[in-house]
């Protein structure tokens, strides 16, 4: 296993663990549906880096945009669910309605939510961009 995947599939393990742990605090924080979210999202989130872990051998990228996909699916992951832990602690709720239903917070937890969970998403999807197009590119020739 090279460096690499292996960083990836421990960034994976620490997150799923985190959100094991997270679930025996789900009923205590203030917004228990947006806990269970949180909690799912570490969970299912981790899972998903063990697994880029697992394939990232087969992509083809240079070492500047491999460095790049890596850290984005990290951060883009850790980043959503420390802004969905977040909001179920406080209460936050614009940047997610329906987990957040009936909750609220002040402005200033509300934007730090919103810059959370949207910034955290952005970074996401391009870490997943460039791992899909590192697993698609063919071997130069």
């Amino acid at each position: 296993m090279s460096q690499a995947s292996k960083q990836l599939v421990v960034a994976g393990a620490i997150l799923f663990l985190l959100g094991l742990l997270q679930g025996a605090a789900v009923p205590y924080v203030l917004n228990p549906r947006m806990g269970l979210s949180a909690h799912l999202t570490a969970v299912q989130g981790g899972t998903a880096i063990m697994v880029v872990g697992a394939v990232w051998g087969w992509t083809r990228l240079s070492l500047q945009w491999d460095r790049i996909g890596r850290w984005a699916t990290i951060a883009g992951m850790y980043g959503l669910w420390l802004g969905l832990t977040l909001s179920a602690a406080t209460g936050a709720s614009d940047s997610l309605p329906i987990a957040g239903k009936g909750y609220s917070a002040g402005e200033a937890m509300e934007t730090a939510v919103s810059v959370a969970v949207a910034g955290s998403s952005v970074v996401l999807v391009a870490g997943w961009a460039i791992l899909t197009i590192g697993l698609i590119r063919k071997e130069p020739n």
